[in-house]
């Protein structure tokens, strides 16, 4: 059986986490369908509050922990557990490598969400309520050391995001990084051409400074006439964030629906004609792939693999607190549901793009196939 370490800072809700993009694909996709007769995954969540003992949960059928916080125990719990690998959602802390006593363990660093220096400058644009900047040298020193000894494979789930990894770790140009989709669950039974989809328009994801929601409640303050649903809360700066939000509550066709999962998370996909995403930065969010997996059409000012522009309009750059440019979502809002034939081809398209690249049962196969390659060679 071959043992996997899989670092994340997040596990979506699991051990009193917090709910993001990270902690969703580590619990409802890697952690879920990787494991096998084969490979074994344990959840590795950083430093635990305890000086001497490891911090031990089950989530899901999945152990989970968090290392004690004295290096030497540690270490010589990672010794004893003796992880043949390491997979990582990028890598927001370095708690573990830092302390993984073995100098032949690899690490298999999924490229996810890189942000070099001019990412958070772009960030930095936000004065309303500006994000809590987590750039780490440390952590990107630590993975490019790891790289220079060889004992980093690096994959990536947009072509998009590479070159951004390449500056934020300091690797070489000609890198060889493979192209790995993040996977979706597919509703083969789901006909978009036979389902009634309502006028709807839906925000997904935390409500936080970096997705500036402020902005969709704008855009429903100005379109009566349709239903807009925000479908998430508050974490990190709560009473901050509730503040801001709390001015939007009494608009009449703005509705607040909290952390959604499960059916009750894609009937608000199937329903919705449109996903808006109002952040000054996204990588590739899982939301817009399981929007367009439901033929729910984007609307947003990131366009990550060109998907915005492919499957619904891309508005452009709106840097800053975006107050300025409420009407270029408005227009485009407008301009997808005043063109239903438009529309709804545009939909069925999204649909086959992702049951081509993203469904799960072609992107875990990879992974494990990656998992036994490395390991492999390690043993070699």
């Amino acid at each position: 059986m071959i043992k996997v370490g899989l670092i994340v800072d997040e596990f979506f809700g699991g051990a009193g986490t917090a709910f993001g993009g990270y902690g969703f694909l580590a619990r409802k996709y890697i952690a879920k369908y990787i494991p096998n007769q084969e490979i074994q995954i344990d959840v590795l969540l950083g430093k635990g509050k305890r000086k001497l003992f490891v911090e031990e949960y089950k989530v899901d059928n999945i152990r989970a922990y968090r290392l004690p916080r004295r290096k030497w125990f540690a270490k010589r719990w990672l010794r004893k557990k003796n992880y043949d690998i390491y997979l990582s959602i990028e890598l927001t802390d370095s708690y573990i490598l830092m302390n993984e006593p073995d100098k032949n363990k690899k690490l298999i660093l999924w490229i996810q969400d890189p942000r070099p220096k001019y990412e958070w400058d772009e960030i930095g644009t936000v004065k309303l309520f500006p994000e809590y900047n987590y750039y780490n040298q440390d952590i990107y020193d630590l993975v490019h050391a790891w790289y220079k000894q060889d004992r980093v494979r690096f994959i990536s789930q947009g072509y998009f995001l590479n070159q951004k990894a390449i500056d934020l770790y300091a690797l070489n140009k000609d890198i060889d990084i493979q192209y790995v989709p993040n996977p979706i669950e597919i509703d083969h039974d789901f006909h978009v051409e036979s389902f009634q989809k309502k006028n709807t328009i839906i925000f997904l994801g935390r409500i936080e400074s970096v997705k500036r929601g402020w902005l969709f409640c704008e855009i429903a303050k100005r379109m009566p006439n349709y239903e807009f649903y925000v479908l998430g809360k508050t974490h990190r700066e709560q009473s901050k964030n509730s503040e801001i939000m709390s001015d939007y509550y009494s608009i009449p066709n703005l509705h607040f629906v909290g952390h959604v999962e499960g059916d009750e998370k894609i009937r608000y996909l199937k329903e919705a004609k449109i996903l808006v995403n109002t952040s000054i930065h996204e990588a590739l969010p899982i939301s817009f792939l399981e929007a367009l997996s439901y033929g729910t059409l984007l609307v947003s000012n990131r366009n990550p693999e060109d998907l915005t522009s492919k499957f619904g309009i891309h508005v452009g750059d709106v840097l800053g607190d975006g107050f300025d440019k409420i009407d270029l979502y408005v227009n485009a809002i407008n301009k997808l549901l005043t063109n239903e034939n438009i529309r709804a081809e545009l939909s069925l398209k999204a649909i086959e793009y992702i049951k081509q690249i993203h469904d799960i049962s072609k992107v875990i196969p990879t992974l494990r196939e990656i998992i036994l390659d490395e390991v492999k060679e390690i043993k070699l």
